[in-house]
């Protein structure tokens, strides 16, 4: 059954129409990185954008699928970039791979922590779609980063095993994420997650 209060957003296929989708998301980032999420409205999109709101519904029904088209658009390019590295990583160790993945995604979120905290405290943390998303992205990461053997029955407790661990590590990036205050140390947070990752994949 349809979710008529969510319709699925029009994904642009032409040159043309993904400039303009991209360029929504980067101005309704902007505005983020100046105002908390709930001052953001559409009008400040439009505005801000130059696009009539036409456009603008064409591709997002509201303010929440643009953040959440963002989300996506932001892991797509750090589970893309992170399964790059991993590939020509091949011959590290697994551990050594384990490490190399949490201290870029690490990276990654520290570049956007002010934008994601103010994304996850502004739209209630975890909606459903939120948590679908992160699902999704996680397990189509692990495929990417490990080959498609993972998507091989026998190998099905494995990739049971490296869900959960991502599970618990989303979690913890996410409240990394909304503790904007807290210092964050790399080094000591790479040891830790990448320990806890080792425990739960081992």
């Amino acid at each position: 059954m349809k979710d008529l209060r969510n319709p699925p957003r029009r994904k642009p296929v032409q040159a043309r129409s993904i400039r303009k989708y991209n360029e929504i998301l980067d101005v309704a980032v902007r505005l983020l990185e100046r105002q908390e999420y709930a001052q953001v409205t559409m009008s400040e999109v439009h505005l801000e954008s130059g696009y009539p709101y036409a456009t603008i519904y064409q591709y997002f029904s509201g303010k929440e699928d643009i953040y959440l088209a963002w989300m996506e658009r932001f892991l797509d390019d750090v589970i893309f970039e992170l399964a790059e590295r991993l590939h020509r990583s091949e011959g590290e160790h697994f551990n050594a791979r384990i490490e190399m993945s949490v201290r870029y995604s690490l990276e990654q979120i520290i570049a956007h922590r002010q934008v994601l905290g103010k994304l996850l405290d502004g739209m209630g943390l975890v909606s459903s779609r939120m948590v679908e998303q992160l699902e999704s992205k996680s397990r189509g990461w692990i495929v990417s980063a490990f080959g498609q053997q993972m998507e091989d029955p026998r190998n099905s407790e494995m990739l049971e095993r490296m869900l959960t661990a991502t599970r618990a590590v989303n979690g913890y990036w996410l409240m990394l994420m909304l503790n904007t205050r807290r210092e964050v140390d790399i080094e000591v947070e790479v040891s830790k997650v990448a320990s806890l990752i080792k425990a739960l994949v081992v």
